[in-house]
């Protein structure tokens, strides 16, 4: 495989969104159980993470092949989750997303590692 660079850098930018996506999931885990002191709390965790699932989809976003597709519903599926104070994630909708991404995300480093 002569694009071992390419390779290595794609497969940090999707686990760092894998990473990312987990943490925001987690955040409205919480909040849904409850264990936010109160809604300011709540809210802060909830803009902490996404800051951080939006700027590891940034990367994937600009470059625009591989499956960024599949990302941009991932966080679809989280901003969602989100609505109406998070007291009604959706997260079957959530795993199917996330399950699409890794699925999308194996077939694209397997391509590049020339494993088709």
């Amino acid at each position: 495989m002569n694009d071992t660079p390419l390779y290595l850098a794609r497969l940090d930018m999707y686990a760092r969104f894998l990473t990312a996506v987990d943490a925001e999931s987690h955040v409205v885990w919480h909040r849904q159980d409850g264990r936010y002191d109160d809604e300011r709390e709540a809210i802060s965790a909830v803009d902490r993470a996404y800051a951080a699932t939006r700027a590891a989809f940034n990367a994937i976003d600009l470059e625009g092949v591989g499956p960024h597709k599949e990302a941009r519903v991932v966080l679809e599926r989280l901003k969602s989750m989100h609505k109406d104070g998070g007291g009604n994630p959706d997260w079957k909708d959530f795993k199917a997303a996330r399950e699409a991404f890794v699925a999308a995300a194996s077939t694209h480093l397997k391509a590049l590692r020339g494993d088709e």
